[in-house]
């Protein structure tokens, strides 16, 4: 539980003061929107709405904005000097399909392209039919003022997948960044992304982190994401937004498909994702997503036939990759998350080693593989810990089906039904981070992630499953760790090869007899250190680094501050 102290207290007054000033300056800043000298293109945002945009509705969150999220006006001249002084500058495209939007939302979502710091861009918009005489006023009158903004306007209302692929065809940029009719850029977003192409000039995909914005307008409910995590995505599209494809690889897939009309983003993630990108992310919130009442991020059940494609699109993808199973919408979550359940493998393939003690963790397991020939996989399940349900080890083996996974962890519950283990966080001083350790079984947690099939970097070494011929390929466990750290060693290096590993929450176990981290072997933990100092200095990849690693709630790195 967070206390707040009193200066916490100060501060919320604070904030309430700023909001009731910006409300009078947000009344003066949509009387005069869009107006700029001589009638000239909006090129700059104001020092008034570069503070305004970074307001929020939490505290913590404002906190937060304040250290991390503020950009000024000299702050954003200095990344557009920057940006000039690239000799190149890849043009990005921004495509944006529009119906009826309100003209105040229309508004704000070009008005934050015209204000990038990066200067080269184009907004391919694509009026989808609309009928309201604002919305097409409001279009029609920006695009007369600013040769950037170039729009295509479709007669009768043909769906977002025609106006995203009109859209598409339309661009001329090397990369293209997807933008909603009523959400907002951060003003530095596109040159983040241009940064991150210079910096890795292979890059096909790239994805950032971002917030809400509640109907009043502040900012809420932020999404820190992990790095790219195929596993993941199978459990719901955690990538948007921003999202920016490069131009040929859309090209490759043929854009979005009509027939998954709704969850066509995700459609287009998951059939990218076959093709093997380079994908970055990052971890910068860059994008505004926008809450009102006609919108996926308020009213779930708006849009109940984007649920329905998301479903499909899954199933579309299972049968592209050869993995039978079904898929369903993950019901202990909110709408947007689904579960698959892959076919489980013969019994015949599995062995499941009971240990009675983690001591001697590298010895025991070398042994055990060494001893069965036979089986595929070796299950290893610590002291005391028992499935709780009847496909818990089928389901644990079932995700080895996949080519790059090579290990797979499951949940582990104490006798009181608490979580003891949902997944690991590597921290630097070589102790993991057991992620909701000791909260309910039911908390869902941050992004879900109790609840969800994900990418984890180290399983745990008292339930899991690992591949033969990982086993093999890595020649081992080190025998030279005593205990469990020998597994986080072992797994370290499979993600060093490219192999993947996954947490199932539906693998469901307990245990009365528990080790925690910190208990493990102080030794083990230095050399653990030594051996990956640099590793664990760059971050686990699969959380973020404005998350804590001090508390096991996942609530934002207060040491950032």
């Amino acid at each position: 539980m967070r206390i707040f102290t009193l200066q916490h207290k100060s501060f919320a007054i604070a904030v309430l003061q700023i909001h009731r000033m910006l409300k009078h300056l947000l009344t003066l800043w949509q009387k005069y929107f869009g107006k700029s000298k001589d009638n000239l293109p909006i090129d700059k945002p104001t020092e008034a709405n570069l503070k305004r945009w970074a307001c929020s509705e939490w505290i913590e969150y404002q906190a937060w904005l304040f250290h991390h999220g503020f950009l000024t006006l000299h702050d954003w001249q200095q990344l557009r000097d920057n940006a000039l002084s690239w000799q190149k500058r890849p043009l990005i495209s921004i495509i944006t399909p529009v119906f009826n939007t309100q003209p105040i939302y229309l508004q704000e979502c070009i008005y934050s392209v015209q204000t990038q710091a990066y200067p080269d861009w184009e907004m391919c918009l694509v009026d989808d039919g609309s009928d309201n005489a604002d919305t097409i006023d409001c279009l029609q009158t920006l695009v007369a003022q600013d040769a950037r903004l170039h729009l295509h306007r479709f007669p009768n209302n043909q769906g977002i997948c025609h106006a995203t692929n009109q859209a598409l065809a339309m661009a001329r940029g090397e990369y293209i960044a997807f933008l909603d009719h009523d959400d907002r850029l951060a003003p530095d977003a596109l040159y983040q992304v241009v940064k991150t192409v210079r910096n890795y000039p292979d890059t096909d995909i790239i994805y950032s982190d971002r917030d809400t914005l509640s109907p009043t307008g502040f900012r809420f409910m932020h999404l820190f994401k992990p790095d790219w995590a195929p596993e993941t995505l199978l459990s719901g599209n955690y990538l948007f937004h921003l999202m920016v494809y490069r131009r040929a690889l859309l090209e490759q897939l043929g854009g979005v498909r009509v027939s998954r009309e709704g969850s066509q983003d995700y459609d287009l993630i998951l059939r990218a994702a076959e093709k093997k990108p380079q994908v970055q992310h990052i971890p910068k919130v860059l994008y505004h997503w926008r809450q009102h009442e006609q919108s996926v991020a308020l009213e779930h059940n708006v849009k109940e036939y984007a649920y329905i494609a998301g479903i499909q699109a899954l199933i579309d993808a299972l049968e592209r990759r050869g993995l039978p199973g079904n898929v369903s919408e993950n019901k202990a979550l909110w709408r947007g998350h689904y579960r698959i359940r892959l076919k489980p493998p013969p019994p015949d393939t599995y062995h499941v080693l009971q240990l009675s003690t983690l001591q001697d963790y590298a010895i025991q397991i070398n042994q055990a593989f060494e001893r069965d020939m036979e089986n595929d996989y070796l299950v290893i399940l610590g002291p005391s810990v028992q499935t709780v349900d009847d496909d818990a080890l089928t389901e644990l083996v079932s995700w080895l089906q996949i080519p790059e996974v090579g290990m797979v962890t499951g949940k582990v519950l104490d006798t009181k039904g608490n979580l003891l283990h949902a997944g690991l966080v590597q921290r630097p001083e070589g102790v993991p981070l057991a992620v909701y350790a000791g909260y309910p079984e039911n908390t869902p947690g941050y992004m879900a992630v109790t609840a969800i099939v994900r990418n984890v970097s180290t399983p745990h070494p008292a339930c899991c499953v690992l591949k033969r011929h990982l086993w093999q390929r890595l020649e081992g466990l080190n025998n030279d760790y005593r205990g469990p750290h020998a597994l986080l060693d072992f797994a370290l290096r499979a993600l060093t090869i490219g192999t993947r590993i996954v947490y199932t929450p539906f693998a469901r176990f307990t245990a009365n007899d528990w080790q925690r981290p910190e208990t493990w072997d102080e030794t083990d933990q230095q050399r653990f250190i030594e051996q990956w100092i640099t590793w664990l200095k760059q971050g686990d990849p699969y959380y973020n680094p404005y998350l804590t690693l001090e508390l096991v709630d996942m609530g934002l790195n207060n040491d950032q501050l």
